[in-house]
Order: structure tokens, then C-alpha cells, then sequence
């Protein structure tokens, strides 16, 4: 019997290989970024700072369709896109877990044609309004976690999906969680002795991990491997669990 496999994407830097936001950020002009723009960021998180970029985008005529061009122009990853294809061939049930937004998400998963590949996509609420403006909202608001930001816990998002799943009757055997950044650190935690995690090289999670960048963090009970490519991760599942059915 195959094991039942659940393989968690972050988006930004592991998906896509640019952070959505700074992309969209970039086609602001210069002037526009005063102090008082960046002191938001400071004083109020990322969520109400990109709020504010999109309605500067839009006062600086830079409209929603522009936006979508830049963002469909990031490249995958290496070897990503390769990698949830097989992994959806094999039967993997695969979800994203992002602090970017549905907006950008959503219209790079259709670009790629990877939006039938992925099962479900947890990340921050975004729409394009009547007047052209993109409005973003958080995807919760939590204080339980210290180690993930107000808006996103990827933690608690990946434990109550599995929990949904199971009262639906899906027990997953092994998860794998991919990411690079910092957020990445809870829900890679949160996964048992059976489970993989996949920080990206050179960035900073696997720094965390390894030390080279001070935290002071619980054991990680997952096993760790360090990845640069997509097929690196398809390699070592393989390896690790499609070749060695329980």
C-alpha cells in the first residue's frame, strides 16, 4: 500500500523564484516610498504596508492589469515545477501555505497551468475592487505564536488542515513541508519523527536551522534536507518514501 503523502509548499522564494509583493512593490516609483510609508511597515506590519503600496500603485496609474504582468513574469524555481507535477502524478495531495496573497498566487498558479496541480492555497485574502484598487486583508488575526506574524501562522493553518482532513476520513502517513524563510520555522516544528522538511539553501530557514543564524528554537523532530533544486526534494522522496511503500 502507498503511503498517503501530504507536500506543503510556501510560495514566495520556493514556488515562485521573487517575493509577489516586493515585485509589485518595484513598479512604484521611488518618490512614492516617503518615511511615513515605511514607518507603516514598522508600526503596523506588512499587511496594512502593502495595503498602502497597492493604493499608491493605483494613484500612480500603475493598475491591477500591470501588477498581474509583473507577477506572471516571475520565474518557478528550479526544478519546482517539475516536481508538482510528479508529485500530483504520484498521487500526493499538495497545498500552499503563503504570507503573499490569492490575488498574485492565483494568477501564477493559471499562468503556469499548476492551479489544478494544488489541492488548496492558505494565504492572505485579495481582490481588485470596483475602482481598480487591490485590497488585501489578513488571513487571521492570532497571539497564540510568537513565532509567526499576526496576519499568518503557517502552523496552525497546516495543523488544522490535517485535522479537517482526518474528520474526512484522509490519514496522511508522512507530510513534507517546503519552504526558505523564516515564517517556514512553525509548521517545520510542528511535524513528527515521520516527516521531511525542505529549507532552501542559502536562505533563512536552513540558517536557522543549522545555527548560523542564532535562534533559540525547540528540536526539530522532522528530518532535514537542504535542497537548491526541485528535484533535489523529488529525489530524496523517492528515496525516502514512494520507493519504500509502508
Amino acid at each position: 500500500m502507498h503511503p498517503s503523502v501530504l507536500v506543503v509548499f510556501d510560495f514566495d522564494h520556493t514556488i515562485s523564484n521573487d517575493n509577489t509583493d516586493i515585485i509589485a512593490r518595484k513598479l512604484l516609483p521611488q518618490e512614492k516610498l516617503t518615511d511615513n510609508v515605511k514607518e507603516l511597515y514598522r508600526t503596523s506590519g506588512w499587511i496594512p504596508y502593502m495595503a498602502k503600496i497597492f493604493e499608491l500603485l493605483h494613484s500612480s496609474l500603475i493598475d491591477s492589469k500591470q501588477i498581474e504582468r509583473a507577477i506572471i513574469r516571475i520565474p518557478s524555481v528550479p526544478g519546482i515545477e517539475t516536481l508538482l507535477k510528479e508529485l500530483h502524478v504520484r498521487g500526493c495531495e499538495i497545498i500552499i501555505i503563503s504570507d503573499s496573497n490569492t490575488l498574485f498566487i492565483g494568477q501564477w498558479l493559471r499562468n503556469k497551468k499548476l492551479d489544478h496541480i494544488i489541492a488548496q492555497v492558505f494565504t492572505n485574502p485579495a481582490r481588485v475592487d470596483d475602482n481598480g484598487v487591490i485590497r488585501i486583508d489578513m488571513y487571521h488575526v492570532q497571539d497564540s505564536c510568537k513565532l509567526s506574524t499576526v496576519n499568518l501562522c503557517k502552523g496552525q493553518i497546516l495543523e488544522s488542515y490535517m485535522k479537517q482532513r482526518k474528520n474526512e476520513g484522509v490519514n496522511f502517513d508522512r507530510v513534507a513541508y517546503v519552504g526558505d524563510g523564516k515564517n517556514d520555522l512553525c509548521p517545520s516544528l510542528r511535524l513528527t519523527e515521520r516527516d521531511f522538511v525542505f529549507p532552501r539553501q542559502n536562505y533563512t530557514l536552513i540558517k536557522i536551522l543549522d545555527g548560523s543564524e542564532k535562534m533559540d528554537i525547540p528540536k526539530m523532530r522532522a528530518r532535514v534536507f537542504p535542497w537548491s533544486n526541485g528535484m533535489q526534494i523529488l529525489e530524496k522522496l523517492k528515496e525516502e518514501v514512494f520507493e519504500h511503500p509502508l
